[in-house]
């Protein structure tokens, strides 16, 4: 597919308009080749930014992306989880104590996550849903987060993040949010319970992927 491109190489290519009104890149609709949990495969992006240049790839993102930084360190409490009903309840997870509490995670490394729904994405077009279960547009099968964990809404190409009342929450740079949103500037760390992501704008991610 990507060899059928190399044509458009040079840089400004016109994004040619879809019947929705939005405009579509010439590297392609990014919501396509996102996974059933809103991923994008690291190649995919390693093989575009060695073809593209930063404007086209820019396009194509659309909007900035959830990285892959850290696993915290510390463990699950799954006591008292005897019936089925317990089971599918969210895990309270509980830090470790000392001063280096988080390690990087190369297979975290690979998660990233754009913040553009899938092709078969439901609820409005300017919000995105962080949760365990299908239906959210971020999806982390992990126990410790909640089924409804966060949501971000853009409004005039600003990006703000609230909690959804999560059991593990949702932090900001290492600070816990309430119910008031906060708005995310690029290099923000995000963490959902023991995972953390950095908030990156797609010339940002561009220049992490070309190792600028």
């Amino acid at each position: 597919m990507f060899g059928r491109k190399k044509k458009s190489k040079k840089s400004g290519v016109n994004p040619t308009a879809t019947s929705g009104g939005r405009t579509r890149s010439p590297l392609g609709d990014i919501s396509t080749m996102l996974n059933a949990s809103g991923r994008i495969a690291l190649p995919t992006l390693q093989n575009l930014v060695k073809v593209y240049q930063k404007i086209d790839f820019k396009n194509f993102m659309e909007r900035p992306v959830l990285v892959g930084s850290s696993i915290q360190s510390g463990s699950l409490n799954l006591r008292k989880r005897a019936n089925k009903e317990e089971m599918n309840r969210t895990v309270i997870f509980e830090l470790d104590d000392g001063e280096e509490s988080s390690s990087p995670s190369e297979t975290l490394k690979h998660a990233i996550y754009p913040l553009v729904k899938g092709e078969y994405g439901a609820g409005r077009l300017n919000t995105f849903t962080i949760g365990r279960v299908d239906g959210n547009d971020m999806i982390m099968p992990d126990y410790a987060i909640s089924k409804e964990h966060a949501i971000l809404e853009i409004k005039r190409g600003n990006y703000t993040i609230r909690d959804c009342e999560s059991t593990n929450g949702t932090i900001v740079n290492g600070k816990r949010l309430d119910k008031k949103p906060v708005n995310l500037e690029n290099g923000d760390i995000v963490g959902f319970a023991r995972y953390e992501f950095t908030f990156l704008y797609p010339e940002a991610l561009y220049d992490m992927l070309k190792g600028d």
